[in-house]
Formats: C-alpha cells, sequence, structure tokens
C-alpha cells in the first residue's frame, strides 16, 4: 500500500503518495482527522483507488508527442540551458514526432524506436545525428518512468548507430609558429593563442572578460561561454562544473594579452564607452563581439592563405593536448586543464597519444631485460 495511517492527539489522519517529482522522489501528501482508525483506512483506499484509476487513464492518453513536450516543460526548461533546449526541441519536431510521435507512449516498443532510425537513415540523416535522437529519447524515456508513465524504457533495448569519432589533425610544432605568424596582425590572432596554448574551446575564448583574466598572478579563470543566436551573443556558465576552471598563462600568452588590453584601452578612448560594451577579451578590432562564423572564416582563409592543413579551429585544442602529452605532461594534469568532465574522456580521446608515450617506458623495460640477460 503506498500510504499508511497515523494517529495524533485521538484522531485519525492518512498520508499516501501523490507521483515522484523530477528528481524521481515521491511526494507524500497528509489528510485528516477521523475519529476512528477504520474510517481513516476507508479513507485512505478510497485516495489510492482514485490515484490508480487517474494514473491509468492519464497514462493511456498519452503519446510520444505528449511526453516529449511534456518532459521539455517539466524538466529540460528549469534545468537546462536555452541552446540545449532549443536543440532538443528542432530534433523533437524535426526528426523524431512525424515518424513516432503519434504512438500512444504506453505502446511504444523497442522495434518503433528502430524503425525510426531506418527512417531517418534512409533520409540520409548521420549516424551522429541518429545517435543525437536516440540519446534525447532514452532521456525523455526515462523521466517517463520516474514519473511512472510507463515502467520500464524501451530505448534501453533499441539499437542506435555506433558513432564513429571524427579524426582530428593535430599541428606540429613548427606549424603552430607558422600560424601564429600568420595571424599576426588578424583579428583572429587572441582566439588562436587562446585555443593553442591553453586549450580553450572556441566559446570559451569569444566568452572571457578581462575580468576573467589576473595579470599579477598570471592566471586567468574560465567562467563564461559564449552562445550565438540570430546575430546576439549571450554569456552563459559552462555547462559542467570541470569546464569552469583556473589556468596558468605562459608568458607569450600573457604578453599577447597585455597588448590586447592596451590596444582596447586606447579605442575605448577613441570611440567612446560604446567600445566592446562587454569587456570581452577577444573582439573585433572595432569592439564588436567576434561571431562564430567571422572567426572561422578568417580562420580558414589563413590557412589556406599560408598553406597550412586545412583543419577546424577545434582542432587547435587537439593540438594543444596532443603536444602537452607528447612532452610528458600527466594525463590528469591535461584532463584538468582542457576541462574534461573526468580523465577517460581524455584518454580515450588521445588514445594514440598515450600509445606513443609508451615507447620510454618500452625502452626502459628492454634495457632492463639486456642486464638481467
Amino acid at each position: 500500500m503506498r500510504g499508511s495511517v497515523a494517529k495524533k492527539k485521538n484522531r485519525w489522519y492518512i498520508y499516501f503518495y501523490v507521483g515522484k517529482d523530477a528528481n524521481g522522489k515521491w511526494k507524500k501528501k497528509w489528510e485528516g482527522s477521523w475519529e476512528t482508525k477504520r474510517e481513516a483506512e476507508r479513507a485512505l483506499r478510497s485516495r489510492l483507488t482514485k490515484l490508480e484509476t487517474a494514473a491509468e487513464q492519464s497514462t493511456s492518453a498519452y503519446t510520444v508527442e505528449t511526453l516529449l513536450y511534456y518532459w521539455l516543460e517539466n524538466y529540460c526548461v528549469p534545468r537546462l540551458k536555452p541552446n540545449t533546449i532549443k536543440g532538443y526541441t528542432t530534433n523533437i519536431e524535426k526528426h523524431t514526432l512525424p515518424t513516432i510521435g503519434a504512438i500512444p507512449l504506453e505502446k511504444l516498443e523497442p522495434k518503433d524506436l528502430q524503425n525510426l532510425y531506418n527512417v531517418l537513415r534512409s533520409k540520409k540523416l548521420s549516424d551522429t545525428s541518429i545517435r543525437y535522437v536516440h540519446n534525447n529519447l532514452h532521456k525523455a524515456l526515462d523521466f517517463a518512468v520516474k514519473m511512472q508513465f510507463i515502467s520500464k524504457n524501451p530505448a534501453d533495448y533499441a539499437v542506435p548507430p555506433v558513432i564513429k569519432h571524427k579524426e582530428f589533425q593535430p599541428l606540429t610544432p613548427s606549424e603552430v609558429t607558422q600560424l601564429l605568424k600568420a595571424c599576426a596582425q588578424k583579428e583572429v590572432l587572441l582566439p588562436v593563442i587562446l585555443a593553442t596554448t591553453l586549450g580553450m574551446r572556441r566559446g570559451e575564448a569569444l566568452g572571457l572578460q578581462w575580468k576573467d583574466v589576473d595579470f599579477q598572478t598570471g592566471t586567468l579563470t574560465i567562467r563564461n561561454s559564449a552562445r550565438f543566436d540570430k546575430g546576439e551573443i549571450y554569456l552563459e556558465t559552462p555547462k559542467t562544473k570541470k569546464s569552469r576552471r583556473t589556468l596558468m598563462i605562459p608568458q607569450a600568452t600573457l604578453e599577447a594579452l597585455q597588448f590586447e588590453k592596451n590596444r582596447q584601452q586606447l579605442m575605448k578612448q577613441e570611440l567612446g564607452p560604446n567600445f566592446n560594451t562587454l569587456d570581452l577579451v577577444c573582439c573585433r578590432f572595432d569592439g564588436r563581439p567576434f561571431s562564430t562564423n567571422a572567426l572561422q572564416h578568417q580562420f580558414q582563409t589563413i590557412l589556406i592563405d599560408s598553406g597550412l592543413p586545412i583543419i577546424r579551429f577545434h582542432d587547435l585544442r587537439h593540438t594543444n593536448a596532443t603536444l602537452m602529452l607528447r612532452s610528458a605532461v600527466p594525463a590528469k594534469i591535461v584532463s584538468s586543464m582542457l576541462g574534461h568532465s573526468n580523465i577517460s574522456v581524455t584518454l580515450d580521446t588521445y588514445s594514440h597519444v598515450i600509445t606513443e608515450m609508451q615507447a620510454p617506458a618500452i625502452a626502459a623495460m628492454n634495457n632492463i631485460l639486456q642486464v638481467a640477460g
């Protein structure tokens, strides 16, 4: 029985559970009072019967579409960032609802999800995008289980595509030097320096403010990540706790930051308070925020003009990690500096570099065996 009776000061009360909250915890409701225990027990049975009947009617009326919008409103909106919710909504409306949205929730089966993945594949959707659809559905259906709309999650039994991670192309030390020289006097210089020397993500570099840079201690703290929507910039806290981190700044990077700060101070004196109103470290020469499109265009142009490998801006972060690992910086330190959620992400992402780092250990073992022989 999901409830009980209790006596307080010669009166009888009942309590019962009315479902779970968004965190999966039971919500308890008290009612009373009655003169006898039998009256209280009769009332409790009545309440529980009504709850069970309402739950059955509610669940039977739910479709996959009903659930997904309920999940967005009651779970995602209170917890997630607007850009994440926007991505979920687009994914649901464009890829999920047309195929399985009308299916009653209680009748949804793994084969329906498998059919959805096949339909999306026939529409030339990539395995990565299909996996994203699966992940969204899995989270929403997990929520449905917690809310007791369904007893088990059909997505647990479906088989989504396996993601093939893109191969990244880190630059060599000489190519890094060539790139930095090619970026000299260009707007893109400072974001490139921050990504290459500190492994900062693009959004972290574009969202960095001068208050986050401490020239006395030679450190900077990553508190924001820039998001762009319809031409507007939004500064949001990073998604994970590990992403909010403090980094020591190499001397050359510190000098580049000081040079840019001096330049911006002169521009503010010349153009007034409307110059770089967000006080961004990385901005355009005229003080406008650096959009991702502008950054990518300038970056790609420099690569082409200088004959360097055509890589993504994010590959500069991979370059930073690869160079640190090859220089025998411990993986735990690299993971912390990159802001990875845990060290396993670092080890998985850079497994080939970790393998290369075994060479000195093998050489040492060979020497030991030769001496022992």
